[in-house]
C-alpha cells in the first residue's frame, strides 16, 4: 500500500469535496427522518424524596436532626433505592391504577437514583403516555412510602418535589442525531475517498514515476490544444484511410463474386448443351 503524504491527502479531498459534502448532506437528512419518524417519543416523569427523621417530631424535646440520623439515612438510601423497583412495589402500583402493563415492563419503565452526598432519592419512570408516566411516578412513591413504613415502622420519608406532565420527550435529540449521522456519513465518505487513492497503483504525475521508479524525471511534455488537434487530424486520416481501404475491399469481393457467378452459369449452359447433343 502506498504512503500518502499530507499535501497529497489534502488534495484528495479537495477534489472529492462536493461529493463528501453530498453524504454529508444526506446523512444529516437521514438523521433527521430517523430521530422524527422512525423513534417512538417517550416521556420522564420524576418524584424527589427526602429522607429525614420525624420520629419525635410529636414531642416537645423535639431538636434539629443530629448526625446519628443523617448517618443512618445515609445507609439506608442504598437498601430503600432496591425496594423502590422490588417486585412488591410494581405489583402494587399495577394494582392500585389497574395498569395494562407486566411486572417487568413497569419494573423497567422504573429508575431510583440517590444524589450524591445527600439523602435524596429522585423515582423516575418513562412512558410513552406522559399524563401515565407522571401518574405511575406519584403512585411508586405513595407506595414506596407505605412499604418502607410497614418495614422499618419509622417514617423518615418526605416527598420533595411530586412529578409533573413533561410534554418533552427525553429520547428524541433532533440536532444531536443529525450531528452524530452527519459524522457518520463523513467517515466512511472519507475512508472510502482514502482507500480508492491509495488502492490506485496507475501513474498519473511525474512524482508518481519518481517515487515508483526511484529515478529523476529529467524532462516532460505537456499536451497543447494544437498537439491535440493534430492528434485528431491524424486519427480522422487513419479513420478515413481505413473506411477507403473497406470500400475497395467490398468492391473487390463484389467484382469477383459476380465473376464466379457468370463462370458457374456458363458451366450450366455447356452441361445443358451437351446432353441435348446427346
Amino acid at each position: 500500500m502506498e504512503e500518502i503524504d499530507l499535501k497529497e491527502f489534502i488534495a484528495i479531498f479537495l477534489e472529492k469535496k462536493f461529493l463528501i459534502i453530498a453524504i454529508v448532506i444526506l446523512s444529516g437528512i437521514l438523521g433527521a427522518v430517523y430521530t422524527l419518524k422512525l423513534v417512538v417519543p417517550e416521556y420522564q416523569s420524576s418524584t424527589s424524596l427526602v429522607l429525614v427523621q420525624v420520629n419525635n417530631f410529636n414531642s416537645e424535646d423535639a431538636a434539629s436532626i443530629t448526625s446519628s440520623d443523617i448517618a443512618l439515612n445515609s445507609n439506608l438510601v442504598d437498601d430503600y433505592r432496591e425496594i423502590a423497583k422490588s417486585k412488591s412495589i410494581a405489583s402494587k402500583v399495577i394494582e392500585n391504577l389497574n395498569l395494562d402493563m407486566s411486572l417487568s415492563q413497569l419494573q423497567n419503565a422504573i429508575s431510583v437514583s440517590s444524589v450524591s452526598d445527600t439523602e435524596l432519592i429522585r423515582i423516575t419512570v418513562t412512558h410513552t403516555i406522559p399524563e401515565l408516566a407522571c401518574t405511575i411516578a406519584n403512585e411508586v412513591a405513595k407506595v414506596f412510602i407505605e412499604k418502607v413504613d410497614g418495614i422499618y415502622k419509622v417514617s423518615n420519608i418526605h416527598v420533595l418535589d411530586r412529578a409533573e406532565v413533561s410534554y418533552n420527550p427525553s429520547n428524541i435529540h433532533l440536532t444531536k442525531n443529525i450531528v452524530i449521522f452527519a459524522l457518520v456519513g463523513f467517515v466512511i465518505i472519507s475512508t472510502y475517498i482514502l482507500l480508492i487513492n491509495m488502492l490506485d497503483t496507475t501513474v498519473k504525475t511525474d512524482s508518481d514515476i519518481e517515487r515508483i521508479l526511484k529515478v529523476p524525471v529529467l524532462a516532460s511534455i505537456a499536451i497543447s490544444d494544437e498537439t491535440a488537434n493534430k492528434k485528431s487530424k491524424s486519427s480522422n486520416s487513419n479513420t478515413n484511410y481505413n473506411n477507403n481501404n473497406n470500400i475497395q475491399m467490398s468492391y473487390q469481393n463484389a467484382n469477383l463474386f459476380t465473376t464466379l457467378q457468370k463462370d458457374s452459369n456458363n458451366l450450366n449452359k455447356r452441361a445443358k448443351h451437351s446432353r441435348g447433343g446427346k
